[in-house]
């Protein structure tokens, strides 16, 4: 982004709003915030500039007559700030109170808006979440019904094989490998049976956080 593109902003005043345009600017790529004026040093908006690096004056004439700015965004002026705008300010736009309170306005109402499309977004993640999980269960008891079935016959198939001596060696051998791959596909059934556990307990915790965030 060339320079010329970003446009300088002062603010002037260090209440509640100018504090929560100042975070909302401090944000974009397009606008940079040069400085925030008040005449108390620990006023919001004079504490958050300061968090985020941006310059901080008492004095709003030095601000004035040291950083230009494009736009001058007053969130609180009296007649003597007025009269200090008027005798320094270089050519930067006024950006008045009433002005600066709809913008204030428009911010929140965008940011409570996509607040609401993340809640959104997250209940369908979960929703997709318990569908799986269900999707998974069915098929994970699916598995763990032919590991038991597969280790009853191999068991049979193992009693059948000594009874036939010397000729049922070799497929007592295959019996014991069936029934060895049997519980080894109820221990993997039983691992991703915890898996689903979690998994069901993550899906919780986010609805619990949704509710919490309302």
């Amino acid at each position: 982004m060339e320079n010329e593109d970003i446009k300088k902003i002062g603010i002037i005043g260090g209440g509640v709003m100018a504090k929560k345009l100042l975070e909302v600017f401090a944000k974009s790529q397009r606008i940079q915030v040069v400085f925030v004026a008040d005449e108390s040093s620990s006023a919001p908006a004079m504490t958050a500039a300061k968090k985020l690096g941006v310059k901080t004056l008492t004095k709003l004439e030095t601000a004035l007559k040291n950083l230009p700015t494009d736009y001058l965004l007053e969130t609180a002026v009296t007649d003597e700030l007025r009269d200090i705008i008027a005798q320094y300010n270089q050519g930067a736009e006024l950006i008045g109170p009433q002005t600066a309170i709809m913008l204030q306005d428009v911010i929140d109402e965008q940011r409570g808006a996509k607040n609401q499309q993340v809640f959104e977004d997250l209940y369908g993640v979960r929703k997709e979440i318990d569908r799986s999980t269900r999707d998974v269960s069915k098929t994970l008891h699916g598995i763990e019904k032919i590991s038991n079935e597969l280790e009853v016959l191999a068991i049979n198939a193992g009693i059948q094989a000594s009874r036939a001596g010397e000729f049922g060696k070799g497929f007592a051998v295959v019996a014991g490998e069936v029934k060895s791959t049997a519980r080894v596909a109820r221990d993997l059934a039983g691992d991703i049976d915890r898996v689903i556990s979690e998994i069901s307990s993550m899906s919780n915790k986010i609805e619990q956080t949704l509710k919490k965030a309302q």
